[in-house]
């Protein structure tokens, strides 16, 4: 049986931990680096219910996209998942940016799962963003609708009628780099979240943002880390199950 560290160290070979953001937490958060382990449990983000799940699975690990501890944390108490994670005895690793700028990592899970293709991607200096063509020009709304069939959920855009060629694609939280997209000629921005200024921002910079969810974006990964270390090690892998925490009417 492998050790998480050996699994942290696989991870690392092919999202390394050394491309996180600086104000990333990511990494083995909890648990015994040395610990064997027989079964891992994964999910894009560790919740209450996932731990419960993964005790029930009787798991020795819990991998997730998102990590556990993001903020610093003055207590540990009882009724936290921290708290509940350690007395467990389950060992945590995320995968978080360091899987958003990998070579083959969520962004590119994305882009494959939309049948972009990829023409670039610009992963430096706390920047991901992946500059992809559509398989032929097509209308706004046509694109729309394309996203919300692959990837379900809600999707909100404005309305900027050009024709779609040139997308730029950045899962999860990636609004912040709209001018970035607009500098790579992009019709369209694709990301997880954005808010109503940066909805603002598009308008005025002539470029279609389109926002269709962070677990949206983010959750189709997931299995390709299930894929990847089933094939390495000789481990169970189980895939929580999980939806987004948003409800909308």
């Amino acid at each position: 049986m492998p050790s998480v560290k050996e699994i942290y160290e696989f991870i690392d070979s092919f999202a390394p931990y050394s491309t996180a953001c600086d104000w990333d937490n990511t990494g083995i958060s909890v648990g015994d680096a040395e610990k064997q382990v027989s079964k891992i449990v994964f999910a894009l983000d560790i919740t209450s219910e996932v731990v419960e799940f993964s005790k029930h699975e009787k798991a020795d690990l819990i991998i997730t996209h998102h990590p556990l501890i993001f903020k610093p944390i003055k207590n540990v108490l009882s009724d936290s998942i921290t708290y509940t994670l350690v007395n467990s005895g389950i060992a945590h690793i995320s995968a978080h940016t360091n899987f958003d700028m990998a070579k083959e990592g969520v962004n590119t899970v994305l882009c494959k799962k939309l049948s972009l293709n990829i023409k670039k991607s610009i992963t430096n200096d706390d920047i991901c963003l992946y500059i992809c063509n559509t398989e032929k020009t097509i209308s706004l709304d046509d694109f729309v609708s394309s996203v919300k069939e692959k990837l379900g959920g809600t999707v909100r855009f404005n309305s900027v009628k050009k024709p779609v060629n040139t997308v730029a694609v950045c899962s999860g939280a990636g609004a912040e780099y709209l001018a970035e997209a607009k500098e790579n000629c992009a019709d369209v921005f694709l990301t997880g979240d954005g808010s109503h200024h940066d909805f603002l921002d598009a308008d005025e910079m002539g470029i279609a943002l389109v926002c269709a969810g962070h677990f949206e974006t983010e959750n189709p990964a997931v299995d390709l880390l299930i894929k990847k270390i089933s094939e390495k090690f000789n481990v169970a892998c189980v895939k929580c199950p999980q939806t987004t925490p948003i409800k909308t009417i």
